[in-house]
């Protein structure tokens, strides 16, 4: 696990226990996003969720939601249906949905806890259409999480440390939550605040250039006319987001867990990186896989991508 770095995004995650938050104050003083809970268990909506989703987004931060899971109490599909029909009420978020694991649902094993939580994910996924994620603190990841949940990005929890413990699931994280004691303008008392990867903040957030200093992330994927994505130069070939490309272009990119391995519209995908949680493909790479067109404008480092009507795979 990598230890935090001054080129990663300021986030915080808030959920009632905040209060009311002065959304402009946290914008101003240097918050670049905001996970901000929904839901627990099921049949218990955050009270501050409508609020701080139209606050934060109002104010221009990239956006996540988040639901605290009760694996002892609950089967993985109902708390995932009931997640997704919160979601469904509030505004569309930036940053992948999030499962809150941790506390007692390790009451349940490893093994068990490691298939409910691939279950919620791709729930999920399959209800929203949305791309997912893991949060958990460093020793409980160490001790419940299974190899299969590699597959999902990594927001850790682990306070007063440079460097997250390491775990023999992921070997990097997305996400890291280094307190829980923060402060920040605009919101009275204590708050959490995370260190997030410029990869990952770039992935999802395709509205905000790279930063100046991250020019490996400079180049820009557009689809239909529209900047979808950025996408990276590794060894002299352009690799995309394959998740932001499949939102742009409306094809289905899912995660087969049991085998590691992502489908686009039912066909597998080969030859792909995992890169700070994100996964990458070639660019000539996707337009074979998708019957599509890639052009690239070396002048302006964009990627021109278009797709021709293909029969998807069952």
């Amino acid at each position: 696990m990598q230890a935090k770095r001054p080129g990663n995004r300021k986030i915080i995650d808030v959920s009632h226990h905040q209060g009311e938050i002065d959304w402009a104050a946290v914008q101003a003083d240097g918050v670049h996003g905001a996970f901000i809970k929904v839901s627990e268990g099921i049949g218990v909506t955050d009270a501050k969720f409508a609020a701080n989703a139209a606050g934060a987004k109002k104010a221009g931060l990239t956006v996540g939601f988040y639901h605290y899971a009760h694996p002892e109490r609950s089967e993985a599909v109902a708390e995932a249906t009931f997640f997704a029909s919160v979601v469904r009420a509030g505004q569309a978020p930036d940053f992948p949905h999030v499962l809150d694991v941790e506390g007692a649902a390790g009451v349940i094993g490893a093994d068990k806890l490691t298939a409910w939580c691939i279950a919620w994910l791709e729930e999920v996924e399959r209800l929203t259409g949305h791309p997912t994620m893991i949060y958990t603190g460093a020793s409980f990841a160490k001790t419940y999480l299974g190899k299969p949940l590699a597959a999902w990005p990594l927001w850790v929890a682990h306070y007063g440390v440079e460097q997250p413990m390491a775990n023999a699931t992921w070997s990097a994280w997305s996400v890291f939550q280094f307190t829980s004691n923060g402060h920040i303008k605009g919101i009275s008392g204590d708050v959490d605040i995370n260190a997030m990867e410029q990869a990952f903040f770039d992935a999802y957030a395709a509205r905000t250039a790279p930063h100046p200093a991250n020019q490996a992330n400079n180049v820009k994927i557009i689809v239909n006319g529209k900047l979808a994505a950025y996408g990276r130069l590794i060894e002299g070939r352009v690799y995309l987001p394959l998740r932001q490309l499949g939102d742009a272009l409306g094809v289905p990119v899912e995660w087969k867990a049991a085998e590691a391995t992502p489908y686009v519209a039912g066909r597998i995908v080969t030859n792909f990186k995992l890169i700070d949680g994100v996964t990458y493909l070639g660019v000539r790479s996707a337009a074979e896989l998708l019957d599509g067109k890639a052009t690239w404008d070396n002048e302006t480092k964009k990627v021109y991508f278009s797709l021709a009507p293909f029969a998807t795979n069952a």
